[in-house]
């Protein structure tokens, strides 16, 4: 890569951390200053994405049938049934969204640890990635042993979360939009 083309790609990747950890820390005081809609939105947003889902399936099948599985409308029903339950009993359906939370952290964490860990030899900034996912795979960890957290502390342990992968990864861009101006670019 040249010197001038790894310039601009680490400028542009640093802007995009600064979005992004901007954006997560404004969704961490969201969801801190609303807590108990944050949890009711996700699970009525949810349960209509899953019934709208579920109908589009079904009338897929029966506009036609020979072109597609039957699979497909039984899962179109399956959906349907899961979106009326999470409209009818969104407690449920909000502690299985703990898990499903849980989960999407840890493997995000995971994802960006394995990503800091191939950078190191290329990317001074690499720790602050690393931690940045250690942080994430922890929180992921911490949600799916602690199933008994509670709505209420898993939206406070979220916004937490949020606010600091955020800094962190503004601290990152940071980094990168500096080594992106740096006459010394990369490490060696």
């Amino acid at each position: 890569m040249s010197d001038t083309t790894g310039r601009k790609l680490f400028k542009h990747s640093g802007t995009a951390l600064l979005f992004r950890g901007c954006l997560a820390i404004l969704f961490g005081l969201l969801v801190a200053s609303l807590p108990v809609a944050t949890v009711f939105a996700l699970v009525y947003v949810f349960g209509i994405f899953v019934i709208t889902d579920g109908l589009t399936n079904v009338a897929h099948y029966f506009y036609d049938p020979s072109r597609h599985s039957r699979w497909t409308m039984v899962g179109g029903f399956i959906s349907i049934a899961a979106g009326l339950v999470a409209v009818a009993w969104p407690g449920i359906t909000a502690s299985a969204l703990g898990v499903l939370v849980g989960l999407w952290a840890l493997v995000l964490g995971v994802s960006q640890i394995i990503l800091a860990l191939a950078a190191r030899s290329n990317i001074r900034a690499w720790g602050l990635w690393l931690l940045t996912g250690l942080v994430t795979a922890a929180f992921g960890l911490f949600v799916l042993v602690n199933p008994g957290v509670g709505f209420l502390g898993l939206v406070g342990l979220l916004a937490a979360f949020a606010v600091v992968a955020g800094v962190l990864l503004i601290m990152s861009g940071i980094q990168l939009r500096r080594a992106a101006s740096s006459p010394m670019m990369l490490a060696h």
